[in-house]
């Protein structure tokens, strides 16, 4: 007898049934190397019920009529598409999806942005969004996110803000390990390639029971490069053009699979020339100051990065190794070095070269990673890790009156700093997970310059998850996590002297050694009514606590980056967290919403306050102290996305953070201001066309920043219009595109609050049109 039949007389006799009882179908949606794929879209039909896998890649789906077909797609793999049976329906689907060339092209809600069935915010991103966005930075391409913001430093550096929360507060991983040596200071990037990523995880809110102390404010997540299809070849080769400061890149990566043995690599290589801002000067404590031709002089930089992976997968194993170095050399904007002198600004001539003060970063990573797979639903992880993170600052030491110094020397600052990192996880589906994470560092210093002492830094944490379905509408999850803390270093510091050689002051950080100890916990739970799969909401409570960084406890010196003089404060004590998380989202047919306010209470928060004085060095600017008080931090984020049709959407989001300092009665410094982001998309995508092309306008409204610390500037409101347009052609190569984009289009004067210039009253980048050409390849061995 047909199939067909069968389901549809199956359905008649169990009617009685059905209108009592509700289908299930759960399971967990993993890649080929058994990695939990959460934001996969899982739909059944008829009906056309839909749900998103959530963090750990797990599903659940209730029906009052049995599912003919289940479908299944995630960003950037294959959709699978199969039939259950619906006489032996299991109690756990496992949904392996296989790596596409090509990314799903679903121009209607976009699923893959926001997940749902998760216990607090999560946001996948593909390599689309820095595609589309081809910011300057990896941080400022997320920063196009309700609730990120980026610390910019020019045009290469940028540093992740979450919920206004960054720095020490913000993990970020790449290959399961914790990138380091950003927590440096505000003008230390994330040093990763941003051709790289083939897709992001962004987890907003408090996620230290899986990350470690550091992760109180948020996780970004950058998966490891897809592997391909088993006997296949798969890469892309992509060249980028900007019109503001004469940007030229390139990047090429591939991957290749065997039956069981895999690789991948990449490679990129950007210049850019010195920026162009729409002014003619910028006024610093009353003094008049000139920008020639429009541009920051010396801002020029390189950037070049590559990585190479290699492992084995089988049934039940999986053993990747990975390697990746990333080198940056920008120069400083000569009136951000100190006291900003008209000499220093004059034009020399030539836009491409990058002089002194300068920078040279040089970041390398070694990771290693086993998987076993007990089966389909337990699996050991273990990751272990090794980092060398070299930052060199470069500057004349005449302005630092060093007696006895070699006068042809440059070196201002040297950091060395080496991490040794070893983590492991027992995951048994969602039912629970055991895990610990250990970490070494060591970091060395050089140069006539004095910022930081040498210091050793230990840690150690061990975390339980647990979940539980209380009823058909709710979940519960749970955790608790132990860490333990030391930092230890010498006195170390340096004197201060006239030109004349005479002693007037010193910097001296004293010597420190000290032990934490403390726990995290969390409580979260999600609740979707019966009946009512286009709507859930959850609730997340979790108590954190964050160990202090050497560089808050112990730095005494000029950070040329950001313009300042920052101290440490001795005897910082650990922070303590209470936050509350809520998300409510709403999504079905043409309509998503999606609405998620946060609360947090630090106690003992420690942050770097401006004062009322400069430094005592002749060229370091105004003073930064780091203090400890209690702070309040709240806020929200909405989207709203609607699609009139196939072709067209409209998508608008608001973001708002705000917070106090309770024994101030101020706001916090840099903190992010409100926006709204608005952007009209038009795409017709047709499987018969030769070219498919598509077309957006965006617009962001900045309020003003009034809302600041003592002795911390405002910021006046902005608005800025970017378009965008994309053209595909499917039958060239694997997918070729050609991608046009104009930033700042009416070449608006605004200030941004986050920037290190934001304090000397200089704009942020000019108009610029951007043009990217990408040309995928996939073949079969």
């Amino acid at each position: 007898m047909d199939k067909k039949w069968l389901i549809l007389i199956f359905t008649i006799f169990s009617l009685p049934v059905v209108m009592q009882a509700q289908f299930y179908y759960r399971g967990v949606v993993v890649d080929e190397t058994r990695m939990a794929l959460p934001g996969a879209m899982v739909c059944t039909y008829p009906d056309t019920i839909c749900v998103v896998s959530g963090n750990e890649g797990t599903f659940e789906i209730r029906r009052r009529t049995p599912a003919v077909r289940i479908e299944v797609s995630y960003l950037g793999y294959e959709t699978r598409v199969f039939e259950p049976d619906v006489f032996e329906t299991p109690d756990h689907y496992h949904i392996v999806l296989r790596p596409s060339a090509e990314y799903l092209e679903e121009v209607l809600i976009t699923e893959e942005r926001v997940s749902r069935d998760v216990f607090q915010p999560v946001t996948v991103v593909g390599s689309e969004l820095f595609e589309a966005e081809s910011a300057g930075n990896f941080s400022a391409a997320l920063s196009r996110l309700p609730g990120l913001s980026n610390i910019s430093m020019g045009v290469g550096i940028g540093k992740p803000v979450i919920r206004g929360l960054y720095s020490n507060r913000v993990v970020v991983t790449d290959h399961g390990l914790k990138q380091e040596s950003h927590q440096w200071g505000t003008d230390h990037g994330l040093e990763l390639d941003q051709f790289r990523p083939g897709a992001v995880e962004v987890v907003k809110g408090p996620a230290s029971l899986q990350y470690g102390s550091d992760g109180l404010g948020g996780v970004l997540r950058v998966r490891p490069d897809p592997i391909a299809d088993r006997n296949s070849l798969y890469g892309s080769f992509k060249l980028l053009g900007k019109s503001n400061n004469k940007h030229l890149g390139s990047a090429v990566n591939f991957g290749i699979s065997g039956t069981s043995f895999f690789a991948s690599a990449n490679y990129s290589r950007q210049v850019y020339s010195d920026y162009r801002v729409p002014a003619e000067g910028f006024v610093y404590n009353t003094f008049e100051l000139p920008l020639f031709n429009n541009r920051l002089k010396n801002t020029a930089g390189r950037e070049e990065a590559w990585s190479a992976t290699a492992g084995y997968r089988s049934e039940k194993n999986l053993i990747r190794f990975s390697f990746s170095e990333y080198n940056l050399e920008g120069g400083i904007f000569s009136g951000a070095f100190g006291i900003p002198l008209s000499y220093t600004l004059q034009d020399d001539g030539d836009d491409r070269n990058i002089d002194f003060p300068k920078q040279e970063v040089v970041h390398r990573k070694v990771v290693g990673e086993y998987r076993h797979f007990f089966s389909p639903e337990k699996m050991l992880e273990i990751i272990a890790g090794y980092q060398f993170n070299r930052r060199k600052e470069f500057s004349f030491p005449e302005f630092h009156a060093i007696p006895g110094r070699n006068p042809n020397e440059r070196l201002a600052l040297a950091l060395d700093l080496q991490t040794l990192s070893l983590s492991g996880v027992f995951r048994n589906a969602d039912h629970y997970s055991l895990g610990f994470q250990g970490q070494y560092q060591n970091n060395q210093i050089d140069g006539f310059d004095y910022f930081l002492p040498p210091f050793e830094v230990y840690r150690l944490g061990v975390f339980g998850l647990r979940e539980l379905q209380l009823s058909k509408d709710w979940r519960l999850k749970a955790g608790m996590r132990l860490d333990y803390g030391h930092n230890d270093h010498p006195e170390a510091g340096r004197y201060v002297w006239t030109p004349g050689g005479q002693i007037i002051d010193s910097l001296v950080s004293s010597a420190e050694s000290t032990h934490f100890f403390n726990f995290s916990a969390s409580l979260a739970s999600l609740f979707r009514p019966s009946g009512r799969d286009d709507l859930d909401f959850s609730i997340s409570l979790g108590k954190t606590f964050r160990i202090p960084y050497p560089v808050e406890t112990s730095a005494n010196g000029v950070h040329h980056g950001t313009f300042r003089h920052e101290q440490g404060q001795a005897g910082l004590k650990s922070e303590h967290g209470y936050q509350l998380d809520l998300a409510l989202r709403y999504y079905r047919n043409r309509l998503f919403a999606n609405l998620t306010p946060f609360f947090n209470y630090f106690h003992n928060y420690i942050y770097l306050r401006p004062a009322a004085a400069f430094s005592p060095l002749p060229d370091a600017g105004q003073l930064y102290r780091f203090e400890q008080h209690n702070a309040i931090f709240y806020g929200f984020e909405l989207e709203i996305e609607y699609a009139f049709n196939a072709n067209l959407k409209l998508y608008n989001a608001i973001e708002a953070v705000w917070n106090y300092n309770t024994v101030t009665q101020l706001s916090l410094p840099f903190t992010p201001p409100v926006s709204i982001f608005s952007s009209l998309t038009w795409g017709k995508i047709d499987p018969s066309d030769w070219l498919r092309l598509s077309f957006d306008v965006s617009h962001r409204f900045v309020f003003a920043q009034n809302n600041v610390d003592r002795n911390e500037l405002t910021t006046p409101s902005y608005q800025i219009v970017g378009m965008g347009m994309e053209m595909k052609f499917p039958t060239v190569m694997a997918g070729t595109r050609l991608l046009f984009r104009a930033h700042n289009l009416l070449d608006e004067f605004y200030l941004d609050h986050l920037s290190r210039y934001r304090q000397l009253g200089i704009p942020e980048q000019g108009r610029n049109f951007t043009i990217q050409l990408i040309v995928p390849f996939r073949s079969r061995l």
